[in-house]
């Protein structure tokens, strides 16, 4: 089996969050690490391919953190993009895992599940029959974005390639996408929990503007909802009420339950032995964190 890694995100290879996390992936020396990024930011790209126009790969030398430099495959399109060029060009065979991130700000709910080019490079992954985990990071807004820095995610870069190692080492079946959402904030006393997928975290709303010569232009913006105690047990809970990790298994399989079998749907050996797993690493973050001095 391949022990080839496919590090990839949608921020771009100049993004902290990133490096600390291929930082840490080499440092922990579990397969090679080959990193494969869009050349710009691409949040928000959702799961889009490229078809308009030809896609470039560059490869260049960029620097992880302090003296330690590494290749990385800079891709002129989507996160998706990436992963298909990175499948199809780059590597000679598949890789033993996806990870994408860690994204620097969280993407949580149904919403961003259908918008995130962190999670869309994930998807596509599977799609491709290969494991992939998504990671991100909540920023509280009392945080400057531009000031953020390498060391900033250092233990979350830790603890994300921890779980990438745990997770080659038990790996779920072929249908079950992994998206890890941390808080910035981690420590000892930090929450770990197994999530479902609340449906928003923001309304949006349409402010309209006026150019130079009148006309009408419009910028969608969003605003927070209100968290409720109806929301327990989703990621937009742990994550901005509980302040913990949130891990949520997220199924390939979106085709409504009500035109099938359930016995069929759901193979329950399979399913219970997803779920030992993810237990089995519920346990083993708390450890980290009850462990780790950072």
């Amino acid at each position: 089996m391949s022990r080839t890694i496919l590090l990839t995100n949608d921020d771009g290879v100049h993004s902290p969050a990133f490096k600390a996390l291929w930082r840490h992936l080499l440092d922990l020396k579990i397969g090679d690490v080959v990193a494969v990024t869009p050349e710009h930011e691409m949040s928000a790209a959702g799961k889009s391919i490229t078809l308009h126009k030809p896609l470039r790969v560059n490869k260049i030398s960029s620097k992880i953190h302090g003296d330690k430099y590494g290749h990385v495959y800079l891709i002129s399109g989507t996160p998706a993009d990436a992963v298909v060029i990175a499948f199809k060009l780059i590597l000679t065979e598949k890789p033993c895992i996806t990870v994408s991130g860690i994204n620097i700000g969280d993407n949580i709910t149904l919403d961003n599940l259908f918008t995130s080019g962190t999670i869309a490079a994930a998807i596509q992954s599977l799609l491709n029959d290969v494991p992939a985990i998504a990671f991100s990071v909540e920023i509280p807004t009392s945080i400057d974005r531009r000031q953020l820095k390498v060391s900033n995610f250092n233990f979350h870069g830790r603890l994300a390639a921890e779980i990438t190692r745990f997770m080659i080492e038990n790996p779920l079946s072929k249908t079950q996408v992994l998206n890890i959402n941390f808080p910035f904030n981690l420590g000892k006393n930090t929450g770990v929990e197994l999530t479902s997928l609340a449906k928003i975290k923001f309304e949006n709303y349409i402010l309209e503007r006026k150019d130079p010569r009148g006309a009408p232009y419009y910028w969608i913006g969003s605003s927070e909802i209100n968290v409720s105690k109806s929301d327990e047990g989703t990621d937009l809970y742990a994550l901005t009420v509980q302040k913990a990790i949130s891990i949520s298994p997220i199924s390939l399989d979106v085709s409504t339950l009500i035109l099938k079998n359930p016995e069929s749907i759901y193979r329950r050996e399979q399913l219970e032995n997803d779920r030992k797993i993810l237990l089995s690493l519920q346990k083993r973050i708390r450890e980290i964190l009850s462990s780790e001095a950072h």
